[in-house]
């Protein structure tokens, strides 16, 4: 007859051990001492094994039933039960482990360029790890998880904060696959984060009008006495060669030649896994020239002067765009109005006004022209317009700042031949 809670309660220990059958081989041990334990005696292939559930009352049951039915679906499938235990010591050691553990895993089963895992990397690095490693892997709930997304889009990086919930949600998907939680915490995350208005919260604001990169470049040129050195140098030459942030922050004096006065990055720092040169313009070479100064003994050339030799953190210098003001508007620049990615869009939007071939634009922002033959054409051929095309810019620029005679496009130029 199968046990009752009340008759295990009731249950008295004698002068000898003793079984309370319940069915199917799982019974109750009582011993002389009092402690009860669940037991299974099963037999695999002729051989006999007996396989012990728990203590009771640590195990009531219910439980005791429960693992007693996987138990005899391993037997019967001719696998010794005890190995319940062995995955179970397992999970209680996996679930022990901080996120960063299992981050790790995934990450680095991510096919990526080198430049998107590195920038990637950084960014779980510094918004993710030190806030989910608070805790074990199986504690965290999705209120917990939208607490720390909701961190990160508050301070304006509302897209990172999509990407990372998004991020989260495969990690946190694998240790369920593992069987280490029930439900996956970040499951639906990044539809409970606010999301950017492209009107006016563009991660990729940049400006257009010239009057406005006036006040905005003066500006840079103007720092305040506290901002970095190595900030402003790279605020500085970022409208100069339309690099993304990620290439100005892991820009290393290896890749400048001043010989030629180019910069060649090799494929692995590109979005597209191809190799780009940048022709610098006399104004950019006395930008990197300066900062060969204080940076030209370290690997990266934008160090600040308190870090050691590792490049700027993310959004460095965004965020010094959003401590300038424009005078005009009283507001500040940055997110949705002009980021550090943004430069690549002004000089992008402005050279086409301008008249130049948008073959050559492209290719100097590192965009991937998908007819192959023409891509290679484009990168033997078209060096020379390229090199005057960012001449021309950078006085075009210098002409702006100044609000007097505007360097003029070349005609030639845009029409003729190399």
């Amino acid at each position: 007859m199968a046990l009752t809670d009340t008759a295990i309660k009731n249950a008295k220990p004698k002068t000898k051990a003793y079984k309370m059958s319940d069915s199917g081989g799982l019974f109750l041990l009582i011993k002389p001492s009092g402690y009860k334990s669940w037991k299974y005696d099963f037999r695999i292939n002729s051989t006999r094994g007996s396989y012990t559930i728990g203590k009771y009352p640590d195990i009531s049951l219910k439980q005791a039933r429960q693992e007693h039915l996987q138990a005899r679906e391993l037997v019967a499938q001719g696998i010794n039960p005890k190995q319940i235990k062995t995955q179970r010591k397992v999970n209680d050691e996996l679930n022990t482990k901080r996120f960063s553990y299992y981050m790790n895993q995934w990450l680095n089963k991510q096919v990526l360029a080198e430049s998107t895992f590195k920038d990637l990397k950084q960014r779980i690095d510094k918004n993710l790890i030190p806030f989910l490693d608070k805790k074990n892997i199986n504690e965290y709930t999705t209120a917990d998880l939208l607490k720390i997304m909701l961190s990160i889009s508050d301070r304006g990086a509302k897209e990172t904060a999509i990407r990372l919930a998004n991020v989260a949600r495969r990690v946190f998907n694998e240790v369920l696959i593992l069987g280490i939680i029930e439900t996956n915490p970040a499951q639906g995350l990044a539809e409970l984060l606010p999301k950017p208005d492209k009107r006016i919260d563009n991660n990729f604001g940049h400006i257009t009008s010239t009057e406005e990169l006036k006040i905005l470049l003066n500006q840079i040129d103007a720092p305040s006495a506290r901002q970095d050195f190595a900030v402003t140098q790279a605020l500085k030459l970022m409208p100069l060669v339309f690099l993304r942030p990620y290439n100005i922050r892991f820009l290393k004096w290896e890749y400048i030649n001043f010989d030629e006065n180019i910069i060649k990055l090799p494929a692995t720092e590109l979005k597209n896994n191809k190799p780009l040169d940048v022709p610098l313009a006399t104004q950019a070479v006395t930008i990197l020239k300066q900062m060969q100064q204080v940076t030209g003994h370290k690997t990266y050339v934008f160090v600040t002067a308190q870090g050691k030799d590792t490049p700027l953190s993310e959004n460095t210098t965004t965020n010094a765009l959003k401590r300038i003001i424009n005078p005009t508007t009283n507001k500040p620049y940055g997110t949705g109005y002009m980021t550090s990615h943004g430069f690549r869009h002004t000089a992008s939007t402005m050279l086409n006004e301008l008249g130049y071939e948008a073959d050559i634009i492209e290719l100097q922002l590192a965009h991937t022209n998908k007819d192959r033959i023409r891509a290679t054409y484009n990168k033997a051929k078209w060096m020379n317009k390229r090199i005057a095309m960012m001449q021309d810019w950078a006085d075009y620029l210098d002409g702006i700042k100044a609000g007097t005679n505007i360097v003029p496009i070349k005609k030639e130029i845009v029409s003729g031949t190399v």
